[in-house]
């Protein structure tokens, strides 16, 4: 009898702690939100902080600060990585694993897009795109749609 007690407590703790995981798993919008067949509307996006001085080996572009003198696409490239949509999309907006390919849109489409949330994507937060922004972004996206002459 006395031969059984660890292993059983030792069962027991196992259980336990995968019981744990796979609820804080179940639970967590970082691992399923994407996944959902439909928008849940608790699910909020968090915003990017950056800690400390930037490090070697860290996009630079992410850091710019940008100014209207900049570019329209250097600045819709910049903003495509800042407002978190390259996460989804991709770094030229062709698709990701998760979000779907947003190339050749304009800024009407990402509004609309931005707004609704469609899918497993949630909103923007209303103000947190400014359509100056989201012309930048197309712009950008736009020069990645357009053919190349060589």
């Amino acid at each position: 009898m006395q031969r059984m007690v660890f292993p059983t407590i030792a069962a027991m703790v196992v259980v336990a702690l995968a019981v744990l995981l796979l609820s804080i798993g179940a639970r967590s919008p970082y691992t399923h939100a994407n996944l959902m067949p439909r928008f849940d509307p608790s699910y909020v996006r968090t915003s990017l902080a950056f800690v400390g001085s930037p490090a070697a080996g860290h996009p630079v572009e992410a850091r710019v600060e940008l100014s209207e003198t900049h570019d329209q696409i250097d600045r819709g490239k910049v903003l495509l990585i800042r407002q978190s949509c390259a996460a989804c999309h991709g770094l030229e907006g062709r698709g990701g694993i998760v979000g779907p390919p947003i190339i050749g849109f304009d800024a009407a489409d990402l509004r609309a897009k931005t707004d609704r949330g469609p899918g497993g994507m949630p909103a923007y937060a209303s103000g947190a795109l400014e359509d100056a922004d989201l012309e930048a972004i197309a712009a950008f996206l736009k020069s990645l749609a357009a053919p190349t002459t060589k």
